[in-house]
């Protein structure tokens, strides 16, 4: 029972580093990413520079980056999807968990119906024209927005950075800026609430939420497998008792039930020498009475 206990445990340990391995393993190959605060300009030189020809587009708010380089303590190299460009520091927070869901995806929209638009080189009209889309076009893929120049008749300066395959030229891609104006049917964006371990954040519903890290996650597992192990191998031990007491039950019987044929043989094979004996003294006196009654008889 001790040396089974002490094997168990043994295992239990063994699985426990075995984790812990893996997990350092992973820790090795971990990305770092960091959470998108407001105001996150994608910028396309490390200087950081204002203009809309340094800025490419506002990461969308809480969604991540993947931290390439920490340029300087002002300054990342960041890739957000599959763009890469720089951020400022302090508009971004460094996340201790690898997120489920990294970047806005699945949101579009549509050009209004009255008219048709252009994909702009920058996010003001003074730029080139990558290509017109006709009205009434759906499913533009929105990637983010960002702030540019108020065309002429217009009101916002919001443009949307986009992705466009045309339906008739599926080998043609666009990437540019439609003013907002000009759009309709955005899809709802919901904000990402993954954050990290010591953040806690409401919900829609207004419940507090709560995101582990992989090495709190790590540690949970092997607490909770440690002892499912201990149970298992306890009910495994317990069987195995059973069977061997059933088997040592089964051989004593047998052992007795030899001893006990062998004690029978023994008594039927004694009676068979007592009666044997018995008849021939039986046998042997009533010869000796015979034989006297003849002498006596010759005697007369």
């Amino acid at each position: 029972m001790k040396k089974f206990f002490i094997f168990i445990i043994f295992i239990a340990i063994f699985f426990n580093h075995k984790v812990d391995v893996q997990a350092n393993a992973e820790d090795v190959q971990t990305i770092t990413y960091a959470k998108a605060l407001s105001s996150c300009n994608l910028y396309k030189t490390k200087e950081l520079n204002n203009s809309l020809d340094d800025i490419l587009f506002q990461i969308p708010e809480t969604y991540f980056v993947i931290v390439l380089e920490m340029t300087n303590e002002n300054c990342f190299k960041v890739q957000y999807d599959r763009y890469i460009g720089y951020v400022d520091s302090s508009t971004v927070v460094i996340s201790t968990f690898t997120p489920i869901v990294k970047t806005l995806d699945n949101i579009t929209f549509d050009i209004k119906s009255t008219s048709g638009t252009q994909i702009w080189s920058r996010p003001t009209t003074n730029s080139d024209i990558q290509t017109t889309v006709g009205a009434g076009t759906k499913n533009i893929k929105y990637i983010a927005y960002t702030y540019g120049s108020v065309p002429s008749g217009g009101e916002s300066n919001i443009w949307f950075y986009v992705y466009y395959t045309p339906i008739t030229n599926s080998t043609n891609v666009y990437e540019g800026y439609i003013y907002s104006e000009n759009t309709t049917n955005l899809s709802e964006i919901i904000a990402n609430s993954e954050s990290n371990p010591e953040v806690i954040s409401d919900d829609n519903n207004g419940e507090k939420l709560l995101f582990v890290s992989a090495g709190l996650k790590t540690i949970i597992i092997t607490i909770i497998t440690i002892p499912i192990i201990l149970f298992f191998a306890i009910i495994l031990y317990k069987i195995i008792q059973k069977l061997k007491n059933s088997t040592n039950k089964h051989k004593n019987s047998n052992l007795l039930s030899e001893k006990d044929f062998k004690e029978n043989e023994n008594n039927k094979n004694f009676l068979e020498m007592e009666k044997y004996k018995n008849m021939k003294l039986l046998k042997n006196k009533n010869h000796e009475q015979n034989f006297g009654d003849f002498n006596d008889d010759e005697l007369l």
